[in-house]
Parts: C-alpha cells; sequence; structure tokens
C-alpha cells in the first residue's frame, strides 16, 4: 500500500513538472547580428506562460557568452536609461514581450561575432526550476530596419 501511494505521489509530480514545460512557450525569438568591432549583442522575444501561477525569468545562459544579462530601458528625468534587472515576472496567462526599448537580453563577451542568418542557443532559467533551451536566428542590421520601416 505504501509503495502504491509514494509511486502515485511520484508520478503525479513528475506529470506537474512536465505540464510546466508546456506552459511556457518562446516565440518571435531574434538576436541582432554585432556591430564589427564589437563583442556585445541584444536579443528579443515574447515569453509566453499560459500556467494558473505566475512564473519568473531568473537567468539566461548560451555557450557563446559567459556574461548575459536581462534589462529594461526606462525614462528618468526625461531621459531613457538601460538597466539590469534581476529577473523579470511572467503573469499567470500572460505574456511578457522583451524589445527594443523595453525588456531585452543583453549578450557581453561574444566569443566570436554573430553573422546574419546563422543561429545561437540560449537558455533560459525559471524559478519553477524549468530550463527552455531555444535557438535565436542572428538577424542583419540591415533587416531589422527594414522591419521597422514596413508599415
Amino acid at each position: 500500500m505504501k509503495f502504491r501511494f509514494c509511486t502515485t505521489i511520484f508520478l503525479s509530480l513528475i506529470i506537474s513538472f512536465t505540464s510546466l514545460a508546456a506552459d511556457i512557450n518562446i516565440s518571435e525569438q531574434y538576436v541582432r547580428e554585432t556591430i564589427p568591432g564589437t563583442s556585445i549583442s541584444s536579443a528579443y522575444m515574447k515569453i509566453g506562460n499560459q500556467s494558473n501561477q505566475p512564473v519568473t525569468l531568473t537567468n539566461i545562459t548560451s555557450s557563446i557568452s559567459d556574461r548575459i544579462e536581462m534589462h529594461e530601458h526606462i525614462m528618468t528625468e526625461d531621459m531613457m536609461k538601460m538597466q539590469q534587472v534581476d529577473s523579470i515576472v511572467i503573469k499567470a496567462n500572460d505574456s511578457v514581450v522583451l524589445q527594443p526599448h523595453g525588456y531585452h537580453i543583453m549578450v557581453f563577451n561574444l566569443e566570436q561575432p554573430l553573422q546574419a542568418d546563422t543561429e545561437m542557443t540560449m537558455t533560459l532559467h525559471f524559478d519553477n526550476k524549468e530550463n527552455v533551451t531555444i535557438a535565436v536566428p542572428v538577424q542583419g542590421l540591415k533587416q531589422l530596419n527594414k522591419k521597422r520601416h514596413q508599415h
């Protein structure tokens, strides 16, 4: 009887952790091509949380950089400033868009320049112990400018 009870509890935990993975979805991700002579880039995406609990993005890692930070732009005394944030909360059944002039990801200390039409891999770490690894396409600076000017 104890074995059956423990097995049921264990399977319930596995199923609930598996369902957490399905509740976080990443879309519209891209990273900017590096400007020649620099070792910094920025990444953007939409993070959706389809669960009934808030989830917090706590860290981002990648094999191409030892320093990846979450940042946001804020207005201070009529000036736009960028500052690092420790985490980003995605409310239950909601999404957060990481975009220019808002929340975004800064990738520092790139070992090699990022070139258009390639991709990199990032792992997003959440407070529910969920790790989501995604492929992130590198968009050229010219591609980004075209997207902005289309109406």
